[in-house]
């Protein structure tokens, strides 16, 4: 009877356990400035794709917007009053479809209630069984998510540059951006020799 309370007790932590989420990043940046030099700045749609739907463009740059005032930025109302113009574009590029096969056992999982030991010494038992094998496949996409951030001055010349990028399964562009922002937060203003690459584990609870 323990035992099968353990195997139960199991099964409930698996499905209540946390999983996470690993995100490849790369980053690239360069600037032209020795250091940050937090200054009064509007936000600009870089890609023309991102001015079709500006509801989604401000939901995103909000969140731009709240990393550059903590980093001493000003935003101000209106281009003639800014020092700096932030351009901000993000996006998704499909860069491979992969079949991939699987073949794995179909598992019978039992319970039953027995008696190995003597009529009076009953106790629950599990048994396994391997019935045949099974084959399925899956079609997987990935995608190239990225965002761009660049500044400039009121007279066009570029001030720093910030490109992060990450390639994984999920097109959810709502829920990967957050994440390329947060990845961008080190290298704003910085300027970089090459590229470089780490990861980002998000914990997701698993109800």
């Amino acid at each position: 009877m323990k035992r099968l309370f353990y195997i139960l007790l199991l099964l409930i932590m698996v499905g209540c356990s946390k999983i996470v989420d690993r995100y490849h990043i790369i980053v690239d940046a360069v600037s032209t400035l020795n250091g940050i030099k937090p200054a009064r700045y509007v936000i600009k749609a870089l890609g023309e794709s991102v001015k079709i739907d500006k509801l989604k463009f401000q939901r995103q740059s909000s969140r731009l917007i709240q990393i550059l005032n903590r980093k001493g930025y000003s935003l101000v109302p209106d281009e003639s009053m800014a020092e700096e113009i932030i351009y901000f574009d993000y996006g998704i590029e499909k860069i491979k479809e992969e079949l991939r096969v699987y073949r794995e056992p179909d598992v019978s999982l039992g319970f039953s209630w027995g008696y190995p030991y003597g009529y009076y010494s009953h106790f629950w038992h599990h048994d396994m069984s391997y019935t045949r094998y099974r084959t399925y496949s899956e079609i997987y996409h990935l995608f190239n998510r990225y965002i761009i951030i660049l500044s400039k001055n009121r007279f066009g010349k570029e001030l720093w540059r910030v490109d992060v990028s990450s390639i994984g399964e999920s097109n959810n562009l709502a829920k990967i951006i957050p994440i390329l922002l947060q990845a961008s937060v080190p290298y704003i203003g910085r300027n970089i020799d090459r590229p470089i690459e780490f990861n980002i584990d998000k914990k997701i609870n698993k109800k």
